[in-house]
């Protein structure tokens, strides 16, 4: 009996992409996460483009979760000394949803193999909505956004809104 399935929640989403180079004008994965979500019943409200700095992704993310129901990040979630995203979403956290990162490297290792082991992608809850941390590659966030957030956002607002 799968009762989060009767009923639909239209989100309306916010994404950011988290680069030190990209722009709105040339963000590959930024136009590929706005058009798989504006291809379904959901839609983006908010976009923008930040540096990968903690207060610049803090502040962005609290901005715009006051005017949506869910956030998607692309960008940051790597090992380098700039990739910050996951730090500056978790400061700010109710708690992380840790399944997601699991599953995300189940599926991107089916993808890419062993190199799946870069990526920190991950999603947590901030202010009882859902915020999920991919990848800054178009290929990784085609894939979290298609094979885990649009598969999973109906049941995740049901769970957080009881």
């Amino acid at each position: 009996m799968e009762m989060h399935r009767e009923k639909e929640f239209k989100s309306r989403f916010s994404v950011i992409t988290c680069s030190s180079s990209r722009t709105e004008e040339n963000d590959e994965s930024g136009r590929i996460i706005k058009e798989l979500i504006n291809g379904t019943k959901h839609s983006v409200v908010n976009y923008a483009v930040v540096k990968d700095d903690k207060k610049s992704i803090v502040e962005k993310a609290k901005y715009f979760l006051t005017s949506s129901d869910a956030l998607v990040i692309s960008g940051g979630t790597g090992l380098t000394k700039n990739d910050v995203t996951i730090e500056a979403i978790s400061s700010i956290s109710e708690f992380e949803i840790t399944a997601f990162s699991t599953i995300f490297s189940l599926l991107s290792y089916e993808e890419i193999g062993t190199s799946a082991i870069m990526s920190r992608s991950s999603a947590f809850v901030v202010d009882r909505k859902p915020v999920f941390c991919l990848p800054g590659s178009p290929k990784a966030a085609e894939l979290g956004v298609k094979k885990i957030v649009l598969e999973q956002i109906d049941h995740i607002h049901h769970e957080l809104n009881r």
